[in-house]
């Protein structure tokens, strides 16, 4: 595997167990170390502080899903499944199935041209709502049970035109998985704007690895 990787993680909760999953996108340099993370996430306004910041999950009315790219909200970089708790070395955990390719063998110009519609998606949800930084997104779910940061997973997904990966040692609850948080019509809007000038298609839906998600965020 050579290039830069496009790949699907989760964040097992609790750690490395199969009882839940929050999904997130993650790109990967050459040397299997993961640089960046999008991630939606509950999140509520620090008014003192004049800035978004995410809690674990959502319960009180005032929570609200937004998106969040870790090279403008680096602290939104979450700890991932198949890797050490503060690793960002990946590659043991893409041998074991933890985290799955989306897409390989990518220059730095291929990952930028995958990831706008995925970005451009992003920024429509967190615009769903007035509110600063580009907006306040939408209401999140009580304990997550609900459209939530899966469902924001499945739209970026569905914008960059990707599968659903399987992972492996599938976890038993995944709520909002496969949900859209935007309408198909607007994700293929999106999509079709996409210009992918090299690089190559991956798979992550191997038959041997089936699963059925039941539907954290």
């Amino acid at each position: 595997m050579t290039g830069w990787i496009i790949a699907a993680a989760e964040l097992r909760i609790p750690w490395e167990t199969k009882f839940a999953a929050h999904r997130m996108i993650v790109i990967a340099d050459p040397k299997l170390y993961a640089v960046r993370q999008l991630n939606g996430l509950a999140s509520w306004y620090d008014r003192q502080g004049q800035r978004w910041r995410h809690k674990p999950i959502g319960y009180l009315r005032t929570d609200r899903l937004r998106g969040y790219d870790t090279q403008t909200h680096p602290r939104t970089f979450m700890p991932m499944n198949g890797a050490g708790l503060s690793s960002r070395a990946i590659g043991e955990g893409l041998e074991r199935g933890a985290l799955r390719v989306l897409a390989d063998s990518l220059s730095e110009a291929d990952v930028e041209a995958l990831l706008a519609p995925a970005l451009q998606a992003m920024k429509r949800i967190n615009a769903l709502s007035d509110g600063p930084e580009g907006g306040s997104g939408l209401p999140y779910p009580f304990l997550g049970f609900g459209p939530n940061s899966n469902s924001f997973f499945s739209t970026l997904l569905h914008a960059m035109d990707f599968e659903e990966p399987y992972f492996a040692r599938p976890a038993r609850i995944v709520p909002g998985a496969r949900g859209l948080l935007l309408p198909k019509a607007v994700l293929d809007e999106i999509r079709q704007r996409r210009s992918l000038t090299s690089g190559s298609r991956k798979s992550a839906m191997p038959a041997a690895m089936a699963s059925t998600p039941s539907a954290v965020g």
